[in-house]
């Protein structure tokens, strides 16, 4: 019943919103209707640049009516019926936007750039600035990141367009959650924690399930002076997202439309049949642990004449149960090669082989698959109130049948006047997603690492019958159709209340009331289901059908509460001193609860009610659990800025929070200040004539804040968590982690000076930037011993640098008569550094990492895990010195030996080398062939061991960023964003797993055409050879040679678009048309082989086949823009 009126409660609220806004609006109109009509006539004029240019395609609107047109090919335009005395408003994207009085005479209107130094961002709580009167790091997301492509997260847009924030889309799921991190995160492993996401005043945990579409203005807080304002929650940033509102004048129609066709590519080539006969049979040939006398010989005939393996020719007839189309050819079979089989002769015996090979892909996935983002959104108003209303639809499917994401959202905002000196405004959206990542039975990224080469797959018969294929990851989705039912929804509902009230000019008070409503339901249900070849021959029998008919749901609910009142004042006095005040406090509650079921053995698979489960004395089927939390944080928060004569820049900022999940350290206190001098305002600099820097501004800032870690924090850890427990036949409660009441905040302090520049005239705009930031009291584990009954307790003990420098450079390249061309550019360099970790009296206070000779003897010290005075993120392997390429090299490394393979094989070069394996114990030992790879030995003493390893490079970038730019001639517009990441290395680990064979590899990429034969000696890669992890281990060790540069370059849109003259889109009844095509994730400029530089899965050979990369597709975007 309490939910019912919560339900009641915002639709009333929602209704009344409505209805206001169309009453004022009525009314004002009504008034109208009483005053007497002045005279009208034709309105004309020509909109142009500065530079002379006639401007095509403006928006020319008579204010406060539906009235309006777009100006034609050559800058004009005319209004019929304008009244004389009308105010006409002028608008073009890249200009400021302009009102001009029409008096009855035609007009010649000049726009004026809108330049970065003239754009206005969001400092929190309601407050806008200019940026030149900015002190702080903000920076504005740009229209076009947001509005180009589809993107089913807005982060998705945000990969190198914004400087010091790197984005990570390291999936090419349509429900995927990019993880961003501003200055390099405050972690140790380089940065996971998430910024502080707030929409319309509504914490969001992050941007999944938003509609790019309704988004006005995303604004980034970097620096602790900015994000102070925000206290414990944004030490990893703050990102501020205003949705569209509506602006007084006509109502106002826009129509978008965007259909895509998705292409997945795995960024290999792969083998082609032959090849792949060939070179895996000879590997296990060549292969001198499988031959007799080998510990692994057993595998030799097992793998070449297996009868249920990809390149094994054990079998000469079909069998119902075999997973392979691979058979040894004989007179009985041969009639296969009419029904699409193909031979060949086996290259290491005189007999031929039979195969036909299916695509995985073709057989579970779709090529092209398609993606559908519409949206239609409604605003208008005039002097008394504006709305904007917003309905969306987002659809894509994933590269695997029957994945996809589909969003429904609606979006509602309503400002209006309720006297002279009381406003409301009202936002409401709502957001359903429903969606499948993955098919019941087939892992995706598994699938598409592993499964997608896999040769000679059987997965329908001779006359079409669909088989089951091999199981994960080369399962046949096709074959259980409609055998599961997977429904996973949420749906969250935000909505915004405020009054501001003017008290008197320049002071205001404002009360808002935020609630967020976020419920997912997940419910799966397995119907009897095909789990071989026999069931999927026989599905109704009872062999290779499961039929236990497991059913299960989960639901979860969060409600935030959100309430605040801030006063702000603003004031100038004598012309000279503006001061601009802000007061607040605010209080949010978040309630989380959830529950979940699960049973199985239902009489039949018709029905997937829990109750239905087998739940007897013989079977105890069921299992349910549900969980409630709370938590709560209070603040009080103030901001004070003065400014001088648009010269001397100042600013504080102080928040004091309260939070629910700690103890004895509730409160924190959060102080900011910065200070910016525009120093092109003095005197001396006019008098230097230096006209060509026309704008410069000196900057600093300083401030603490905090950061919510909840990998550590959970909701009551501090007041300890407990679980049911039965000891001598009593069932109660015991303590199951150890609390500690005096844990802190863990705070984050930044220091920053920044410099901004304008030359001429704004034209071009340079801004640098250089941060510090240190995180102290991090959270750490402190291990306690065994006779306390705990095996660790969380405490303050730890900091962490990120320090570094960010470029922003815009410009206007070119702006003449019908053309015009624009280019913004930006760049971040960070390091982290480990400053201090919890003391436990090994050296720099180490934790993990790898032992390693220094280079000095038998001198060792240690690399990699997280040590003080350190970057995280080493690569640690082994050096290659080269590869051996004839038995004269072999010979000239005497006693060398190798005992650093993967599975403690010993690998030695000569006779000596096997005697001195043998006196140390080694007795499952193989000879370095040519081919192989002889390792780094450090220490000199002829030896390969662990201790021989060595930092390879480092994951994190030390550069990251991106580009965009527009040119634009006439009508027709071409726009570009790249984003980059330079200075760090990437490991190739799926190439290594696939040519060393790392679990009997199934599949290889082209590079099998380079590996060393005796035919081809001056080969890039290595012999290969079976399971290379038993022998010599060229492939599966983490080692240099798969180590590479992963400097990239990274296309992320390429759209051409074209706005349609004014004449035409009248034939349309439309205002404006806009039709484009995008080119979205095209491709990468690299140093490496590995298909998405930025995301490495594995650094070595020996994991890659346990999962894999889902890369992000390559899509073509086909755009239609209507207004009218």
């Amino acid at each position: 019943m309490r939910h019912m009126k919560l339900k009641l409660g915002i639709f009333v609220l929602m209704f009344v919103t409505c209805s206001s806004t169309v009453v004022f609006a009525s009314a004002s109109e009504s008034m109208g209707t009483l005053a007497a009509l002045p005279p009208t006539g034709d309105c004309t004029g020509i909109v142009s640049a500065q530079t002379g240019e006639p401007l095509i395609g403006a928006t020319v609107r008579v204010k406060d009516t539906n009235q309006g047109v777009i100006t034609d090919i050559d800058g004009k335009f005319t209004i019929t019926g304008v009244k004389i005395g009308a105010t006409l408003q002028i608008s073009y994207v890249g200009y400021k936007t302009q009102e001009v009085e029409y008096k009855g005479s035609p007009l010649n209107v000049i726009m004026v750039e809108d330049n970065v130094l003239e754009e206005v961002v969001v400092i929190g709580y309601g407050v806008s600035q200019k940026r030149t009167k900015v002190t702080n790091s903000i920076a504005k997301v740009s229209d076009e990141a947001l509005s180009v492509g589809a993107h089913a997260n807005p982060a998705q847009a945000l990969a190198g367009a914004v400087a010091g924030v790197k984005v990570d889309v390291s999936t090419g799921s349509p429900a995927a959650t990019p993880s961003i991190t501003i200055r390099g995160g405050s972690n140790y492993d380089g940065g996971s924690n998430e910024p502080l996401v707030i929409v319309d005043g509504v914490i969001r945990s992050s941007l999944s399930d938003i509609n790019a579409n309704d988004i006005e203005s995303m604004d980034i807080l970097k620096d602790a002076g900015a994000t102070a304002l925000y206290g414990a929650r944004a030490g990893n940033g703050v990102i501020l997202i205003t949705t569209k509102k509506g602006k007084s004048g006509s109502a106002r129609v826009d129509l978008n439309m965007k259909v895509g066709l998705n292409y997945y590519d795995n960024g290999y080539t792969m083998c082609t049949d032959e090849d792949y006969l060939y070179y895996y049979r000879l590997a296990l040939q060549n292969c001198e642990w499988t031959l007799p006398g080998g510990k692994y010989a057993s595998s030799y005939n097992s793998m070449l004449y297996g009868t249920n393996q990809p390149g094994g020719i054990g079998r000469t007839e079909l069998d119902d149960n075999q997973s392979y189309n691979i058979l040894r050819k004989t007179d009985s079979n041969a009639y296969l090669l009419e029904k699409g089989w193909k031979e060949m002769l086996d290259p290491v015996s005189d007999n031929y082989i039979l195969y036909k090979n299916i695509d995985p892909l073709e057989m579970n996935g779709r090529t092209p698959y398609i993606t559908q983002d519409y949206n239609i959104g409604i605003s208008g108003g005039n002097d008394r109130g504006q709305y904007y209303a917003g309905l969306g639809y987002y659809d894509a499917d994933g590269v695997i049948k029957n994945t996809f994401y589909k969003r429904y959202s609606f979006a509602f905002t309503g400002s209006y006047k309720l006297s002279k000196w009381l406003e409301s405004n009202s936002v409401f959206n709502f957001t359903r997603a429903n969606w499948l990542n993955d098919d019941p039975m087939l892992s995706t990224t598994y699938f598409l690492n592993r499964g997608l080469g896999y040769k000679f797959v059987r997965y329908y018969t001779e006359d079409g019958t669909p088989l089951y294929g091999t199981g994960n990851p080369t399962y046949n989705v096709n074959v259980n159709q409609g055998n599961f039912d997977r429904d996973y929804q949420s749906d969250k509902f935000s909505m915004t209340q405020s009054l501001t009230a003017t008290i008197i000019p320049g002071l205001t008070v404002k009360g808002s009331m935020s609630w967020f409503y976020n419920e997912e339901f997940d419910e799966s249900f397995n119907r009897a289901y095909v789990s071989n070849n026999t069931g999927a021959l026989d599905p109704t029998g009872n062999s290779g059908v499961n039929r236990t008919y497991n059913t299960s749901a989960q639901f979860l609910r969060y409600l935030d509460e959100t309430y605040n009142v801030v006063a702000n004042f603003n004031r100038t006095f004598v012309d000279a001193h503006t001061v601009n005040v802000m007061v607040g406090s605010e209080l949010y509650k978040r309630r989380y609860r959830g529950f979940s079921a699960s049973g199985y053995g239902a009489p039949t698979g018709d029905f997937q009610d829990l109750g239905l489960t087998q739940n007897d004395a013989d079977v105890q089927s069921r299992s349910t659990d549900s969980w409630h939390n709370k938590e709560a944080l209070l603040s009080y928060f103030a901001r004070a800025e003065y400014d001088y004569k648009n010269k001397y820049l100042l600013a504080a900022t102080f928040r004091r929070d309260g939070y629910s999940r700690l103890v004895n350290n509730k409160w924190g206190n959060f102080p900011g200040v910065s200070a910016g001098w525009v120093f092109t305002e003095e005197d001396f600099w006019k008098n230097w004539n230096m006209e060509w820097v026309n704008y410069g501004k000196l900057r600093g800032s300083f401030g603490l804040n905090a950061t919510i870690n909840s990998n550590y924090l959970g909701y009551y850890t501090l007041q300890g968590a407990y679980s049911a427990y039965m000891y001598n036949g009593n069932y109660g409660y015991r303590i199951s982690s150890l609390p500690n009441p005096d844990l802190k905040w863990e705070r984050t302090r930044t220091g920053e000076v920044g410099l901004d520049l304008g030359f001429l005239g704004n034209r071009f705009n340079l801004g640098l930037t250089y941060y510090n930031r240190l995180t102290m009291d991090k959270y750490s584990s402190l291990s306690l011993p065994q006779t306390t009954g705990f095996s660790s307790v969380t405490y303050n003990n730890g900091s962490y640098r990120n320090q570094g420098l960010e470029i922003d450079f815009n410009s206007t390249l070119l702006r003449i008569r019908d053309f015009s061309w624009t280019f913004n550019l930006n760049a971040t360099y960070n390091k982290n550094t480990i400053v201090a970790l919890p003391e436990n009296g090994l050296p720099n206070n180490r934790q993990g990492g790898t032992e390693v000779y220094t280079g000095n003897g038998t001198e060792t010290y240690y690399i990699g895990g997280y040590q003080e005075g350190q970057s995280p993120g080493s690569i640690i392997g082994y050096g290659v010195v080269k590869m051996v390429r004839t038995q004269s090299e072999i010979d000239a490394l005497g006693d060398y030996i190798d005992i650093g393979g993967s599975y403690g094989v010993g690998v030695y070069a000569t006779e000596a080398g096997r005697q001195r394996l043998l006196k140390l114990g080694y007795t499952n030992n193989v000879q370095l062939m040519p081919g192989d790879f002889v390792y780094e030995d450090r220490n000199g003493d002829n030896k390969v061991e662990a201790q021989d390893r060595k930092v390879l490079g480092n994951l994190i970038p030390k550069w990251t960023g991106g580009f965009n730019t527009t040119l634009k001639w006439k009508n027709l517009q071409l726009y570009a964003r790249f984003d980059m990441g330079f200075g760090f290395q990437v490991y190739e680990s799926n190439v290594a797993f696939w040519l060393g064979e790392g679990q009997g590899a199934m599949a290889f990429n082209d590079a099998i055409r380079d590996t060393w034969t005796p035919d081809n000696p001056n080969a890039e890669y290595p012999r290969m050879v079976f399971a290379s992890q038993y022998g010599t281990d060229n492939y599966i060790r983490t080692n240099s040679f798969f180590t590479q540069n992963g400097n990239y370059l990274a296309c992320r849109e390429l759209q051409l678009s074209y706005t349609l003259p004014t004449d035409i889109c009248k034939k349309f009844f439309c205002q404006g048309m806009t039709v484009s095509i995008t080119g979205q994730n095209l491709g990468y400029i690299k140093s490496c082989t590995i298909p998405l530089p930025d995301n490495t899965t594995y650094t070595s050979g020996n994991t890659a086949g346990n999962g894999g990369t889902y890369n992000v597709p390559r899509t073509l975007l086909f755009g239609l823009n209507v207004s009218f």
